[in-house]
């Protein structure tokens, strides 16, 4: 496949927001480190420091552009002997005035004189178009501004101009239709660089998404350093090491050693004293730390033995210590969410609720599919019935969500086949997703003339507000890759075959959890959601501390193991030593 040429952003637009003064020296090392690791291209600064670009002269095949917002700038640059400028204007008025405090036409106006200076004195110049997809102020920018702007940037001279998503907000489909667009439109796409902001976790959908419709050039911030003061809430740039790690495992060349990208992510934040918002990069370093005497794990095996438990028709039932195995077993009907099931799972969760025996509840199925959703078999469907029949449904769909999202257990959804609208909801309403490669999930309903109503609420919680829109309005599948890659699932299993083994190991891994800890922790997250920043959730954190507190609590025996020197827990053994004894006969 096709090299990736990456323009590194974070020396400048990622340490844009970072309210400290950082010194000198320790950007020259960024970029240098940056450069040892393979970045060819590394945009330095918007403000000119005199210091830094000699500094960098004897760096052979180092690009250090520098970002210049007027001519005075450009003088500046000129006499450091900067080699490479990029201009940058806005395709939104909102932003453009908040930003550089002009319209988008005087923007572009000064950005004409700059390059046109550029150019005369040799310099290259780059383009940058901010708010591609929407403005924080104007709300989302048409199709044309955008082509406006990257006309009249390349038309003063600008080999190559980046799209920016200020704020976030793009998708797959939104990139797609943007860059055809303008494609059509006669820009050459072998001009047009990517430039995306991770806010909502679609960054590196989006580079894909334009790498198929042959963008190659993309820029990125190590540790996803950046953000942007005039856009409010804006997350960094994707991050450098995320996108290496997927681009290289696709094959895809970069000339980046990303072992190396890894360490300095980590040194930057650290030195910043802020978080590494690099996912891979974080998991990276785990496994690079793990001691060298740590055993290889063993392949995967069933590592529970699973009793079987009074089961109805289409549902079968499992026990291993506290674990439950949930498993739909009508196959031929795509394991629908008929009446019946409906009604035996809702049971299931509720008699559990109150049983402090079982700690974790497992939900999988048999067959093709995980769930195809709501019973649409002729005779059998509420669809398109009464309104009472209609009352009852959505009733008994709302009793089965709630009793499974209120569960006070860890609940875990392997999904061995691909699911469909509601069954999607029972998939997202458990609190862990891990999920066969070659299956997909699909809010389908609108291709039936349907809304994902009942489930609207774990679908748009669980994958957020804007893959959450596309995927509904769309009904496209999401893949188990895509969803990994974005943090919504836990796991990628390799086959059917190995759903099993890996649903049991999984369940094993949280052994190393303390059951009513987790129970709290679940408390946590669901006052996040409900009463961000209320008074709710202040009164609900301080109840939880409370709780986790107590003299009587886990965490005295957790605490006691620890200072005796356990430090790896088998809370399962715990849990069982406090369950009653059996009588015996």
């Amino acid at each position: 496949m096709s090299a990736v040429r990456i323009v590194e952003v974070g020396p400048r637009d990622g340490l844009q927001n970072v309210k400290p003064t950082i010194p000198t020296s320790t950007k020259l090392a960024l970029i240098r480190k940056l450069h040892a690791a393979g970045l060819q291209t590394v945009e330095i600064t918007s403000v000119v420091s005199p210091q830094a670009v000699p500094q960098l002269a004897d760096y052979p095949h180092l690009r250090v552009p520098v970002l210049i917002p007027n001519l005075k700038g450009l003088d500046i640059a000129l006499s450091n002997k900067v080699r490479e400028v990029a201009v940058f204007v806005s395709a939104a008025e909102g932003f453009s005035r908040a930003n550089i405090r002009c319209s988008v036409q005087e923007g572009l106006d000064r950005a004409r004189q700059v390059a046109e200076k550029a150019r005369a004195h040799g310099v290259a110049v780059r383009g940058y178009i901010s708010c591609i997809f929407a403005c924080p102020f104007d709300g989302p920018t048409p199709h044309a501004a955008v082509l406006d702007c990257t006309r009249q940037l390349l038309d003063m001279g600008c080999y190559e101009v980046s799209l920016g998503d200020t704020v976030g907000v793009g998708v797959p489909a939104d990139t797609e239709k943007l860059v055809r667009y303008l494609v059509d439109a006669g820009v050459p796409i072998t001009q047009l660089a990517g430039h995306f902001h991770d806010t909502y976790g679609q960054a590196v959908a989006n580079v894909w998404a334009a790498y198929r419709l042959g963008m190659r050039a993309f820029d990125s911030s190590v540790g996803g350093l950046g953000g942007c003061p005039y856009a409010p809430g804006a997350k960094g740039n994707v991050a450098t090491e995320d996108l290496v790690y997927s681009l290289h495992q696709a094959g895809i060349q970069t000339g980046v050693k990303l072992p190396e990208l890894v360490k300095i992510g980590q040194w930057i934040t650290n030195e910043l004293a802020i978080p590494n918002s690099s996912r891979a990069g974080a998991a990276l370093l785990s496994k690079s730390q793990r001691p060298a005497n740590q055993p290889t794990p063993e392949p995967l095996a069933s590592g529970l033995q699973w009793t079987q438990q009074p089961s109805a028709e289409g549902l079968q039932i499992h026990r291993s210590g506290p674990n439950l195995k949930l498993t739909l077993d009508r196959p031929r009907n795509g394991n629908a969410l008929t009446e019946s099931i409906i009604t035996q799972l809702t049971e299931v969760f509720d008699d559990a609720a109150t049983d402090t025996t079982i700690t974790r509840i497992a939900l999988t199925a048999n067959g093709k599919f995980f769930c195809t959703g709501m019973d649409l078999g002729k005779g059998s469907s509420p669809v398109a019935k009464s309104s009472s029949a209609s009352d009852a449904q959505f009733a008994r769909l709302f009793r089965l969500f709630e009793a499974i999202d209120r569960a006070p257990q860890v609940t875990v959804a392997c999904i061995q086949g691909s699911a469909f609208g509601g069954g999607v909801g029972l998939a997202l309403v458990c609190d862990i997703r891990i999920m066969v490669k070659d299956a997909s999930v699909r809010m389908s309903e609108v291709r039936l003339g349907l809304a994902p109503a009942t489930v609207s609420k774990y679908v748009i919680r669980e994958l957020g507000i804007s893959l959450a829109r596309e995927a509904m309005l769309t009904a496209r599948p999401l893949l188990a890759q895509e969803l990994h890659r974005l943090g919504k699932i836990a796991q990628v299993i390799e086959s059917t075959e190995q759903a099993p083994a890996a649903l049991a190991a999984y369940l094993i891994g949280l052994r190393a959890a303390a059951p009513h800890a987790s129970t709290l922790t679940k408390d946590v997250v669901r006052l996040a959601y409900a009463d961000a920043g209320g008074e709710q959730q202040a009164a609900g954190v301080k109840a939880v501390f409370s709780e986790m507190m107590a003299p009587q609590s886990e965490s005295a025996f957790g605490l006691q193991q620890f200072q005796s020197g356990v430090k790896e827990l088998d809370w399962d053994a715990y849990k069982l030593m406090q369950m009653p004894a059996k009588a015996k006969l």
